[in-house]
């Protein structure tokens, strides 16, 4: 890993999963998921901190793409983030945009996380491409296309998926 990222676990982030130089495809035509909009919390079981520290925000970006911080606040990493879909799995593809410490964009960090996910009865269920699977050095994203085909029907091509629900205002 590049990067220490917690997103969708968005995470995105995704959280503990694979993080690629490379991006699984840069096509994003699919149109977001409004079930995936607004901010979110882990399930407190799966909370690692408190307050903002493990909470997300996913808004639109466009009709095709997302804007996600994770964490919520100073410390949180923006990520712009598009649906794909490949193999029979339909994913969400990250990009690190970078975030207030770091600053925007930085030059010798593009990172692609890759994120399956599901919202069950208003729970998220997000999970990061395991990298021992698809190895997160792979830069060339025609080779990370093949290697995911090639392992698509794996049980373990993500890592354990982390749980979160909606944070509601009143």
């Amino acid at each position: 890993m590049k990067h220490p990222i917690c997103f969708l676990s968005m995470a995105i982030i995704l959280m503990t999963g694979c993080v690629h130089e490379a991006p699984l495809t840069t096509e994003h035509t699919i149109a977001i998921d409004p079930a995936l909009l607004g901010l979110w919390e882990p399930i407190p079981s799966e909370a690692k901190g408190d307050g903002d520290e493990d909470r997300m925000v996913i808004m639109r970006w466009s009709d095709t793409e997302y804007l996600v911080q994770i964490p919520l606040g100073a410390e949180g990493d923006f990520f712009r983030a598009y649906p794909v879909e490949i193999g029979g799995h339909s994913l969400i593809q990250a990009e690190f945009v970078g975030n207030y410490g770091r600053g925007l964009y930085p030059p010798d960090e593009t990172l692609f996380p890759i994120i399956s996910y599901e919202v069950v009865e208003g729970i998220l269920i997000a999970s990061s491409l395991n990298p021992e699977v698809v190895d997160d050095q792979t830069i060339d994203s025609e080779l990370l296309r093949e290697t995911f085909l090639e392992n698509k029907d794996r049980q373990d091509l993500f890592n354990p998926p982390a749980h979160f629900r909606r944070v509601e205002y009143k």
